[in-house]
């Protein structure tokens, strides 16, 4: 687990293209089959302490793009800072199909926490859709709290303070 760097912009986009579509789905909210260009470089960019990123990576055993695989990326952004409390983020996470239900998302999670309350964040919030049971038994084993959110009844939103 390390966080993301520029360099990362080529196993990003493998990850993001080696997801299922069902994954890619219930990360982006949408049908996303590879990351734009101006994707690719926010994603890649951190920029501390307001949003930042935190990959998992295992050796490349293929070695088609390096000597790293990426397997899971978590992430947040800070929302708006005119907004009511500017001491709030926004977190997204996807772990590869193959590496699912391993504690890899929990872990992941846990650091990327730490990471935000460290530099100054108060609250940590995500959008998840009301169908992904997994994502959402994993962010009340975390202690964020799950309801309606302002996106309709398909879409839930976890908050936790940090």
């Amino acid at each position: 687990m390390r966080p993301i760097r520029p360099e990362d912009a080529r196993i990003e986009q493998a990850f993001v293209r080696g997801l299922s579509r069902d994954s890619r789905y219930t990360r982006f909210m949408g049908e996303v089959s590879e990351l734009s260009p101006a994707m690719l470089e926010r994603f890649t960019h951190n920029h501390y302490p307001h949003d930042f990123a935190l990959i998992v990576t295992v050796p490349d055993k293929a070695a088609g793009l390096g000597p790293e695989k990426e397997i899971a990326v978590a992430r947040y952004i800070g929302i708006d800072e005119k907004a009511k409390d500017p001491k709030r983020c926004e977190f997204a996470i996807v772990v590869a199909d193959d590496w699912q239900h391993r504690g890899i998302g929990s872990r992941l999670m846990k650091a990327l926490m730490k990471v935000a309350k460290a530099g100054g964040l108060r609250f940590m919030e995500g959008y998840i859709l009301a169908n992904n049971r997994g994502m959402l038994e994993l962010v009340k084993s975390l202690g964020f709290e799950c309801g309606p959110s302002d996106e309709g009844p398909q879409v839930s939103l976890a908050v936790r303070p940090l």
